[in-house]
């Protein structure tokens, strides 16, 4: 058994060929890799961005193709396109490729399957000389399955290592453990649930982070969070008081020209604004409670320095051996007892399920502007490129609104996101495919779930798919990110009313419409404004549907009393029947309550969820064009 540090050594070591050649002998290839020339790399369609290609085999099928990539390609996208062509040149070998691009200590390898619908790729990225734990467990993991004398088992078992599911799975655990310790290490007088909730809002705060970090977007230090903990370790602790709350609520939260001395300390952090790094109402009432320094140190040392982000989630053609956003999702279900899931029916929805279903909605959103179902499904599964701008569909598709009425923690509204956005762009539309993101999340996609924790998720994962494939290298200069607690809301969708029927608030003024807009991309004071006249709005909407409601069941109370009351041909009244009376009764109790519930908002509360209300916007457009999603599944 290889430990983690020789494995760190190999991978480092593969800025050589020699590193290379170790590395293919301890995964079975026993014999030395030979040069490809550039005939047999033309005859396999290799990419141009090749500087150099080996091939080297075991007895069977298993072959290994080991490149060198140009300084200026893209690893990824040059590792799937490799992959695809040994799929279609050679698929009568089982292909392992090993990428280096030397320029940016790159490494990369990978192994892939033809499934029912196209091929899957499944890959490790790493960066030789910042080897995490993760990356040496995954080629530890690689080398030990080398022993299987089975080649096609071994090809199999390497395939499930690579894949985002076997890294998934350890640091599910970890993180689990990591972040119920910071629950425990809260003062026993905050409530169980509320430790739960902090813990979580914390640790996904600094998983979102983590993908930022990547980037470089934290004062440009890669290592931003790990070296902001050891340092204050080092001068005597208190990481949430002295580093957390200032990093989260004073710079994150804060425009740059008004932040205080501490946090311009932090050097050149973004403003994100969009509500991620505002606290939250339990937030606000433990305000004291803090996590120790120990569970925190647990999270970096097991979790967050441990494992490697990468923000693009898993597709049907590609899996890394990296964290993804989706994971918040699994997280936000393991924190459920098994009894709260079934209970509320939170379950998590496979990729599989979402990348159909929404393929199968999206189609038939665009058959009803008039094209075929062929067209409209080769629109989203063909190939892009040379496709002939469409200004008529791209008004439709822009258009396009999108619900989900139990999104959880958002795949089906992230995925829906990807697909729109992605077809936008092939119809023509000009702006970067990063702005176009932006457009969609805040014009096409809604959502509603009973559970707050749950929707403060999906609106996290949403933010990280409109800002982490931003063109912008200078983090001063990132767009703040859209508010998006108008548009994914905290109700239970089965008790809210509909846009249809006689609902007074269907009929909405324009001024509504625009302050949604002017909302969704407001930073600071004239944020906090706007808020408070839409709750204004919503108030004003909730007590007129309230009185509405009152005025029917008064008027029913009153046909019923009527009809109670009359007397017959015989000038005598009749016994009032037990329907009449179970249903007087029944409106004498709503009476009471719609009455409560009026004079609550009036008092400043906030009304009951429901679409007319809190989406106005949408119902003066003429509600939802695409509802979809996984609904809860609970028992009758």
């Amino acid at each position: 058994m290889h430990s983690l540090n020789h494995a760190r050594e190999i991978i480092d070591g593969t800025d050589s060929e020699a590193g290379i050649d170790s590395l293919l002998a301890l995964l079975g290839f026993a014999e030395a890799p030979l040069e490809l020339d550039e005939l047999s790399q033309r005859t396999l369609g290799l990419p141009d961005s090749l500087l150099a290609a080996r091939v080297a085999a075991t007895p069977g099928a298993l072959r290994a193709l080991s490149v060198d990539i140009a300084k200026d390609a893209n690893v990824q996208q040059c590792v799937d396109s490799i992959a695809q062509r040994l799929s279609a040149c050679a698929p009568q070998s089982l292909w392992l490729i090993i990428a280096v691009q030397r320029s940016s200590a790159t490494f990369a390898i990978a192994a892939s399957r033809t499934g029912a619908a196209a091929l899957r790729v499944c890959a490790m990225i790493s960066e030789q000389g910042s080897v995490l734990d993760s990356d040496a467990e995954t080629v530890c993991s690689l080398i030990a399955a080398s022993a299987l004398s089975d080649v096609v088992v071994r090809y199999l078992r390497w395939l499930d290592i690579l894949s985002r599911d076997a890294v998934t799975r350890r640091f599910f655990i970890a993180l689990t453990a990591a972040t119920e310790g910071m629950a425990k290490s809260l003062p026993a007088a905050v409530p169980f649930n509320d430790r739960r909730a902090m813990a979580l809002l914390t640790t996904s705060r600094l998983i979102f982070l983590s993908f930022l970090e990547t980037k470089g977007w934290l004062n440009g230090d890669f290592g931003f969070l790990a070296n902001g903990f050891a340092e204050c370790a080092a001068s005597g602790g208190g990481y949430q008081r002295r580093v957390l709350e200032p990093l989260f609520f004073g710079t994150l939260n804060t425009r740059v020209h008004e932040r205080a001395a501490r946090a311009r300390a932090f050097g050149r952090v973004p403003f994100l604004n969009g509500g991620l790094f505002s606290r939250t109402p339990v937030e606000r009432i433990h305000r004291r409670s803090r996590f120790t320094d120990e569970t925190l140190g647990a999270l970096f040392g097991d979790v967050l320095i441990r494992y490697r982000f990468t923000a693009r989630e898993d597709t049907a053609n590609w899996s890394q051996a990296a964290i993804d956003p989706e994971m918040l999702g699994k997280v936000f279900e393991s924190f459920m007892d098994s009894g709260d899931r079934k209970r509320g029916g939170v379950f998590y929805t496979p990729q599989t399920l979402v990348d159909r279903l929404t393929e199968l909605t999206l189609v038939n959103a665009l058959c009803k502007s008039g094209l075929s179902r062929d067209d409209a499904t080769d629109l989203l599964t063909g190939d892009h490129a040379g496709r002939k701008p469409n200004s008529k569909l791209l008004d439709v598709v822009s258009d396009l609104r999108v619900l989900d009425p139990a999104c959880g923690s958002g795949a089906f509204l992230v995925h829906a996101l990807e697909r729109i956005a992605l077809l936008r762009v092939s119809l023509g539309e000009v702006h970067p495919l990063s702005d176009v993101r932006r457009a969609v999340l805040t014009h096409s996609i809604f959502g509603v779930d009973a559970s707050a924790t749950a929707v403060w998720l999906c609106e996290l994962r949403l933010w990280l798919s409109v800002v982490i494939d931003s063109g912008e290298s200078d983090p001063m200069r990132i767009s703040p990110l859209p508010n998006l607690d108008r548009q994914i809301r905290v109700g239970d969708s089965l008790s809210g009313d509909t846009f249809e029927g006689t609902n007074p608030m269907q009929q909405q003024p324009r001024s509504i419409a625009a302050m949604h807009r002017r909302y969704a991309r407001a930073t600071g004071r004239r944020k906090v404004a706007l808020g408070k006249q839409l709750d204004i709005a919503e108030r004003e909407r909730g007590m007129a549907a309230i009185d509405s409601a009152i005025s029917r069941a008064r008027t029913e109370r009153k046909d019923i009393l009527s009809a109670v009351r009359a007397k017959d041909l015989f000038n005598t009244r009749r016994a009032a029947s037990h329907v009449s009376r179970d249903r007087l009764l029944q409106l004498r109790t709503d009476l009471r309550s719609l009455r409560h519930q009026r004079t609550a908002i009036a008092r400043g509360g906030l009304p009951a969820f429901s679409y007319p209300t809190h989406f106005a916007s949408v119902a003066r457009a003429g509600g939802f064009d695409i509802v979809i999603g996984n609904p809860p599944w609970v028992r009758i």
